[in-house]
């Protein structure tokens, strides 16, 4: 759950840096033509804020300044884009809705007006976790991450326009533009993008954790505690800034050492020619192949991590937490 809750702390300041870019470069003046550039523009701002951290997660974890370079590029640019088309499709659909009910009671005017700012920032949710996937190069991350993304737009628009509605009187426009460039609003303006941001964080770690199909956990060493999920075909882990899984502070872990490797339901660790004295499962020396199963400790170079298989987690708290058998080598296959 480690993830779930920098996820959470990083999309909350995500969502902070948004509603600072907003409220120096927002133009509450612009004029009814330009309103919808308006929008776009602040949505953007709103967007790119909460995806510049969030998807920059694993590299802030990492201390790596080339991988936040380049996490963060991705998390900018298609958050920007989310956010964007998020805040319009808001405030369009707020548009509707308000003159839909407009002759309905309070309570159900105010329930329209915080479904259409949920509905409007599914989009921003969406493009977060989707712009996660894109930036590890992975199709499992990009769907939870979607999906997990959208959810948490969804809550957390709804967050923000429930704190938007609760706080401030809105302007004749009823637009959520208007509202946080107003001085009187800007903190509810904060506090609703902090939460919109922690919700979209949360929830696309907590459906990655919920749906990742097996993960390495550090056992000893660099980022001792920490869970890596094997969500792509192809893990490449080393001490490399590019590998999926970057093991940093130990020269005797290779740059590129080895692979692991899914097929179908199951893992192959391969050698990618590092000394095998130094690539160890269950104690043995892997000089080429072998399959891994749940619970088998890998060692690579001083580093120690185990296997873990999400479907075999049940099981095995219903075996009473019997051990795993150990990891064949298969001497025949060739990497």
């Amino acid at each position: 759950m480690a993830r779930v809750y920098f996820n959470t702390v990083l999309g909350a300041l995500g969502g902070l840096l948004g509603w600072v870019l907003f409220s120096i470069f927002g133009d509450a003046r612009a004029s009814e033509q330009a309103f919808a550039w308006r929008l776009l523009l602040d949505g953007a701002f709103i967007g790119g804020g909460i995806g510049y951290l969030v998807v920059s997660v694993e590299a802030v974890l990492d201390r790596s300044w080339l991988r936040f370079a380049r996490l963060s590029t991705y998390g900018v640019v298609l958050g920007a884009l989310g956010g964007a088309v998020g805040l319009f499709v808001a405030e369009r659909v707020n548009f509707w809705l308000v003159n839909l009910v407009k002759d309905s009671g309070p309570g159900l005017r105010f329930l329209a007006q915080v479904f259409a700012r949920a509905l409007g920032f599914v989009f921003l949710g969406l493009a977060v976790g989707f712009s996660e996937g894109v930036a590890a190069r992975s199709l499992g991350r990009m769907s939870y991450g979607t999906i997990g993304g959208g959810l948490g737009g969804f809550l957390g628009g709804a967050s923000f326009g429930a704190v938007y509605l609760l706080t401030v009187r809105p302007e004749p426009s009823g637009t959520i533009a208007t509202g946080l460039s107003n001085p009187t609003t800007a903190l509810a303006g904060a506090v609703g993008l902090v939460i919109l941001g922690a919700c979209i964080g949360a929830l696309s770690a907590l459906v990655k954790d919920v749906f990742q199909p097996a993960s390495l956990r550090v056992l000893r060493g660099w980022q001792e505690g920490r869970e890596y999920p094997l969500d792509k075909v192809d893990t490449l882990v080393g001490r490399d800034e590019h590998a999926d899984i970057a093991l940093f502070r130990d020269m005797r872990v290779e740059k590129r050492h080895v692979i692991i490797q899914r097929d179908g339901g199951r893992y192959l660790l391969l050698n990618n020619g590092a000394p095998p004295e130094h690539t160890l499962v269950n104690d043995a020396p892997v000089a080429q192949l072998c399959e891994l199963h749940d619970g088998d400790r890998i060692r690579l170079g001083n580093i120690v991590l185990r296997f873990q298989l999400r479907a075999a987690a049940g099981r095995g708290r219903a075996s009473g937490g019997r051990q795993p058998p150990v990891a064949r080598r298969l001497e025949s296959v060739r990497p």
